[in-house]
């Protein structure tokens, strides 16, 4: 597929800027579309992916808003976990959702600390190296002992009730990488205000998951009865 090609592309010329050292990559500018503020290193990569997708559609980034024209819209974090990545901390990626008719057909996501990405097409989850990207299917991990809790140190409603479930859990700072990522875990959750750029695209990988979504609330995991046991604590 053309569309994850040039993704792919476009995530190759991303990880090299970033791993260049340059220092004003980190500088702060203004609050971005998304509502959080960007750093210039946002800024530049989001003009890589505008060079590469533009022609696919319109793109609704999280820095910019809306890019472009299009029947066709691209939802674009150019930068998921800037936090991480201005703290050198190696867990920050993007994450690329294509839709067509309202609907993802196709996503990317990838992990630029470690060069890990993921694509999703015809209903298959594929995972690679951007050095190498020769890419296999995704084969979940049953033995995985942790889950995922994005913004569990801002949990205003659900952290007492989860924690009585005597679940493990870390909380890294890259909602779209841990939705990808979610075939390895016991489960992914997230507490607050849900955006498009931070679900689309991994949303889309989850598919095959159990997937439960409020207002102020996300679940997904492969295990049915914990899948359930996480349900009735947002009751």
């Amino acid at each position: 597929m053309e569309f994850i090609f040039q993704a792919i592309k476009a995530c190759k010329e991303v990880k090299t800027l970033l791993e260049s050292s340059e220092k004003s990559l980190k500088k702060r500018l203004e609050i971005g579309a998304g509502g959080d503020v960007s750093r210039v290193a946002d800024i530049e990569a989001e003009k890589i992916f505008i060079k590469h997708l533009g022609r696919f559609g319109k793109i609704i980034s999280e820095e910019s808003g809306v890019i472009g024209f299009g029947e066709d819209e691209i939802v674009l974090d150019p930068l998921d976990g800037s936090d991480n990545y201005i703290s050198d901390l190696p867990y920050y990626g993007c994450s690329i959702a294509y839709k067509k008719k309202s609907q993802v057909v196709a996503s990317v996501v990838a992990n630029f600390a470690n060069g890990d990405i993921f694509i999703k097409s015809d209903n298959k989850i594929e995972k690679a190296k951007l050095d190498n990207p020769v890419f296999s299917e995704i084969i979940r991990d049953d033995y995985a002992t942790i889950g995922i809790y994005e913004r569990a140190y801002a949990s205003k409603r659900y952290i007492y009730e989860i924690n009585k479930l005597g679940l493990k859990y870390r909380s890294p700072g890259a909602l779209a990488l841990s939705l990808a990522y979610a075939h390895y875990f016991r489960f992914v959750l997230f507490e607050g205000r849900v955006r498009s750029y931070d679900i689309e695209a991994g949303l889309h990988m989850c598919s095959d998951l159990n997937i439960y979504r409020s207002s102020d609330f996300l679940i997904v995991s492969r295990d049915k009865l914990l899948f359930e046991q996480l349900k009735e604590v947002t009751k």
